[in-house]
């Protein structure tokens, strides 16, 4: 049996077409190329103790950010700043020493000069002292709780950063490969166009389709540079959030892992423990203790002083003068009293914005889960769509040789697959973003990096 030039043409480009696409693009690989859904492929085969190389890049920068931050330092001054008046409280209850001098020109006076040496012990202060010590001191430790805040805030801008950066790379990898494919596409059009088995629309069609995957891949690259620098300037400008490493997604098998161990629901000790809900509990105790001190300051307090006078005295026994002293000051009167029916009332206000609090953080933590186990859940659903696609190109590459099937049918089933494998990893890229945000929302990180737990 003979066959025409045109025909031996036609075969021999359609051996060459499904060679080149079966043996080098992702898009058609092989069956054994298949992808393997996470619970099979990596279920048990690594250790939950192992990190993953980008895991370990990205928590090592997560701790030099959370030290060397501004916001964190500035937070860390201020809690400095609280411990200090600690302290101060704490002076209160010394005796205070003071010294004047004079000297007096007048002619009816019988000194020309003299100095005055003054101890004075406070005694009762109604309550005052103890008061503001324990506002300071509830102060001091709100301030060490705000510096966890402040971590917990610039740990979520880091962690966006770098989901952005995952996102932006798994972009640019997935249309890179998709790229070299629809250019061997063009290499093998071309030949069919120029030996009259195509026709130059089909070969027009696929142009526009490489051009708008070169567009796309411009604009991964350009979105990889501005994740890269924004990371850097959460970083503080360290090299390390530059380094490739970062650019790897993690293996979905740990945080599986993980998800197997945390229970399922959120105590109350669990929310009770956020950096952000002590604060405003210690916040509150504070105000508490401070209308304690307006309280206190409507009563008399009681001194114990002791004067020394050096110069010329007409006796010495002038000179030493023990005192014990009642000193009253009511302020405003009953102006000083609606104060602190006001204070109380802020007071209840903040015991009210802290059970709303906790009821924000319940609800972002249990969001951030649901996004977790969500985007953790399907993702055997992607690989199969991912297979499904490679089959479906497959079948439809060896069709449209035999008459069966439209160029554009072809086109279509390329970029079915180019969608389906991007967000298999956009999900992957979502659960790490959400295992992150609920250990930094939940409170765990920075202390705690431990998979194990």
């Amino acid at each position: 049996m003979r066959f025409s030039r045109k025909a031996k043409a036609a075969v021999w480009l359609g051996l060459c077409f499904l060679s080149a696409a079966s043996g080098h693009s992702v898009a058609f690989a092989q069956p054994s190329d298949r992808v393997v859904a996470p619970r099979q492929a990596l279920g048990l085969v690594q250790p939950a103790e192992v990190m993953a190389p980008s895991q370990a890049f990205f928590e090592y920068l997560l701790r030099e950010s959370l030290a060397l931050h501004p916001q964190v330092r500035a937070a860390q001054a201020q809690s400095q700043g609280a411990k200090l008046d600690v302290d101060v409280a704490k002076w209160a209850y010394w005796p205070t020493l003071t010294f004047n001098a004079q000297r007096t020109d007048l002619p009816s006076s019988a000194a020309g000069g003299g100095s005055n040496f003054a101890v004075q012990q406070p005694l009762w202060s109604g309550g005052a002292m103890s008061a503001r010590l324990d506002a300071a001191s509830k102060l001091d430790q709100a301030g060490a709780v705000q510096v966890d805040v402040v971590r917990g805030e610039v740990g979520l801008r880091l962690v966006d950063a770098w989901a952005s950066l995952l996102d932006a790379e798994a972009n640019r990898t997935v249309t890179a490969r998709t790229l070299e494919g629809l250019s061997r596409y063009e290499g093998i059009m071309q030949r069919r166009v120029s030996v009259g088995l195509s026709s130059a629309v089909e070969l027009r069609l696929l142009s526009v389709r490489v051009g708008r995957a070169q567009t796309d891949l411009a604009d991964a690259e350009a979105a990889i540079q501005v994740a890269s620098q924004r990371l850097k300037d959460i970083a503080g400008g360290s090299e390390n959030a530059v380094v490739p490493e970062l650019k790897l997604p993690i293996a979905q098998a740990l945080i599986g892992q993980w998800l197997q161990r945390q229970p399922l629901n959120v105590s109350a000790d669990f929310l009770a423990r956020h950096p952000a809900v002590r604060k405003a509990q210690l916040d509150a105790a504070a105000t508490e203790d401070q209308i304690a001190v307006q309280k206190a300051e409507r009563w008399p307090k009681l001194v114990l002083s002791y004067q020394r006078r050096l110069g010329s005295l007409p006796t010495a026994a002038e000179r030493s003068l023990w005192a014990l002293d009642l000193n009253y000051s009511p302020g405003a009167g009953l102006a000083s009293a609606t104060l602190s029916d006001a204070e109380e009332a802020r007071l209840q206000a903040r015991l009210a914005s802290i059970d709303a609090l906790r009821q924000e953080k319940q609800e972002q933590v249990q969001l951030d889960w649901s996004a977790l186990k969500r985007e953790f859940d399907r993702q055997p659903s992607l690989v199969a769509t991912i297979n499904s696609a490679r089959d479906v190109l497959e079948s439809y590459e060896r069709l449209y040789f035999g008459g069966l099937r439209s160029w554009l049918e072809v086109l279509n089933a390329l970029q079915e697959l180019t969608q389906a494998q991007l967000r298999l990893a956009q999900a992957g890229n979502a659960t790490t973003l959400a295992y992150y945000r609920w250990r930094l929302r939940s409170g765990q990180l920075p202390s705690d990096t431990d998979w194990t737990k």
